[in-house]
């Protein structure tokens, strides 16, 4: 006797649960003459009855845990729609609006992340994540070449390997010649709206260093090396993280005048982004305007370059910048 096997039955699961990820949720219920619509409007020929459905549904919900497709009945019809529980669209958002916030990622990788992030919803959520952006800079940027230095990256992070790299930080009046610098790469991570590669410090092994990411260039990966870091290691290097200096919390956005050393231009520009403008006032010394929240945070990052950046605005700013400096530290 012949088993009555229907060999597009995998496709037909996959369809089936395809059209409920992308066109349903706790709202938007689908029932079971939407799903065949749905199979009509995308040219399957397929027959699909509540039996089938009710079947493949059952075996998605037993294989996947984070994800899951709810089902009830009404009167006479039964409704199914799909529940994200791996995220939920206000975290989503977030990580959207985070994404788009960078000046770091380009426009194509942008919308990129925010098309993925809109796969993962029902259509009824897309517009949630639509972005439009007011570009006043026209930048050449290749983002392949980054995800290519990335890639290395995170392969040596896997094996257990160093990495030897080139670190093109900006200069203002100089060029430099990129000397080849050999560590151990720790994690990736992403702070004060830049992403950052976490390393073992070359001369206290017990320390960690960062570095931005988009400076990082070719990089290989040193194969006759092997790094190993403990459970321990890494909660001591991941304390680095803590210590980033972030612009928020309580103070007021200003408009602010800081004069700097030539020497911590790379970090004016991590702060405040590569669009500002500074001016030459003495040699090696440089005074650019820029907008920021004026807070205790800002004045502790001041204080961090010991004298390398100077609050240099009108008066009132520099005396209680001054004022600062007595209640905290005189």
């Amino acid at each position: 006797m012949k088993r009555n096997k229907d060999k597009d039955s995998f496709i037909k699961f996959l369809a089936v649960i395809d059209i409920l990820i992308k066109n349903s949720d706790e709202r938007n219920p689908m029932t079971v003459s939407d799903i065949q619509y749905k199979l009509y409007e995308l040219d399957y020929d397929f027959h699909i009855d509540y039996r089938l459905i009710k079947k493949y549904v059952n075996n998605y919900n037993d294989y996947y845990e984070d994800t899951i497709i709810e089902s009830y009945k009404k009167g006479r019809n039964y409704y199914y729609y799909f529940v994200n529980t791996a995220l939920d669209t206000m975290e989503a958002k977030a990580i959207v609006d985070l994404i788009y916030s960078s000046d770091f990622f380009t426009l194509k990788t942008k919308e990129n992340y925010k098309k993925r992030i809109q796969d993962m919803f029902s259509i009824h959520y897309h517009a949630y994540f639509d972005k439009r952006l007011n570009l006043h800079v026209e930048k050449n940027e290749n983002d392949q070449v980054f995800y290519k230095e990335l890639e290395v990256i995170v392969r040596a992070i896997i094996e257990h390997k160093k990495i030897r790299f080139e670190y093109h930080k900006p200069f203002i009046s100089r060029e430099d010649n990129y000397k080849k610098i050999e560590l151990a790469p720790i994690d990736t991570c992403f702070a004060n709206n830049e992403y950052y590669l976490l390393c073992q410090g070359a001369i206290d092994l017990k320390l960690s260093i960062t570095y931005r990411l988009d400076y990082i260039k070719n990089v290989e990966i040193v194969e006759d090396s092997s790094v190993y870091f403990n459970e321990l290691e890494m909660q001591c290097f991941h304390e680095k993280l803590k210590n980033i200096t972030y612009m928020y919390g309580e103070g007021h956005i200003e408009v602010i005048e800081l004069d700097f050393n030539e020497s911590v231009y790379s970090n004016i520009i991590d702060k405040f982004g590569k669009d500002i403008k500074p001016k030459k006032i003495f040699d090696k010394t440089y005074r650019v305007r820029v907008k920021n929240i004026i807070n205790s945070t800002f004045y502790s990052w001041v204080v961090g370059f010991g004298g390398a950046i100077q609050i240099s605005g009108n008066q009132q700013q520099v005396e209680r910048f001054q004022n600062f400096l007595k209640e905290k530290f005189l």
